[in-house]
């Protein structure tokens, strides 16, 4: 009769290997179903695209984890900007304690932005306990609403406070729950952890591109500079008489006796 040890063994084994073959089965639907919707909608289809998570490691999304993949990616050129929608996967985490994390992802790039390096999140119960411990967060105490509803990071934080001026910031406060990163001419929008169902897609897209729009129409914030100093005036030198050659010649006549002022003699 098996020991119980074994029969243990067994049942892992088999348990593995339905998950493996279930978790297979969903990634080949999954492409059928996004291949369906690139034909319906008119967009290119890559199945996977290595380079792609690659621009992801300039953001905070993508530095996350390991094993980072792009699968699944939808191209367009719409609104002024050529778009990337595609399925993003990492994991964190090793052995039995892994997790990987599947979200849908919008990378947007034009000519139209000039965006300074940002990173902009819901402010949950994690991100607050975090800043208390000295996350940075970025406030702005004129809008109490965004303040609350968002986390906002950067390097460049001058840059940053600079470029959200009250639009930009009424626009996200009344429009809580989005994930945002900018960095140059790219713009990353997606919501943290949802992988969207292909038949909201193209819903997806639109609220991108209205993020895109509203920071696109966002003011370039100038560099400020210091006036050039102005030079110093300089006095101009008081001129400088020549010395008289007959100074003094009237204080030793009169010494002599003798009045310069007298008419002279007839002879």
């Amino acid at each position: 009769m098996p020991s119980v040890v074994f029969l243990f063994f067994v049942g892992m084994i088999l348990l593995v290997v339905v998950i493996t073959v279930y978790g297979r089965y969903q990634a080949q639907a999954r492409m059928a179903e996004m291949r369906e919707l690139a034909a319906r909608q008119g967009y290119d289809y890559v199945e996977e695209d290595v380079g792609l998570a690659g621009v992801l490691t300039r953001f905070a999304l993508g530095s996350r984890g390991h094993a980072r993949r792009a699968t699944n990616v939808l191209r367009t050129r719409t609104g002024g900007a050529a778009a990337q929608i595609f399925d993003y996967r990492y994991t964190t985490g090793h052995g039995r304690h892994q997790h990987v994390h599947r979200q849908s992802v919008l990378l947007l790039e034009s000519e139209r932005l000039d965006l300074p390096a940002f990173s902009l999140c819901p402010e949950t119960m994690g991100q607050k306990l975090a800043v208390l411990f000295g996350r940075q967060d970025i406030d702005f105490v004129r809008r109490v609403d965004f303040s609350e509803s968002y986390v906002l990071q950067g390097e460049d934080e001058a840059r940053i406070r600079a470029f959200f001026d009250d639009d930009v910031l009424a626009f996200f406060a009344g429009w809580p729950g989005l994930c945002v990163e900018g960095r140059g001419r790219r713009l990353l929008y997606y919501r943290a952890g949802q992988q969207l169902s292909p038949n909201v897609i193209h819903a997806f897209l639109e609220e991108g591109l209205a993020v895109f729009d509203r920071l696109a129409a966002a003011p370039v914030p100038q560099p400020v500079t210091e006036p050039a100093p102005q030079p110093t005036a300089v006095p101009a030198p008081e001129p400088v008489s020549e010395p008289d050659p007959l100074a003094g010649l009237d204080a030793l006549l009169t010494e002599m006796g003798v009045d310069d002022t007298a008419p002279a003699s007839e002879g």
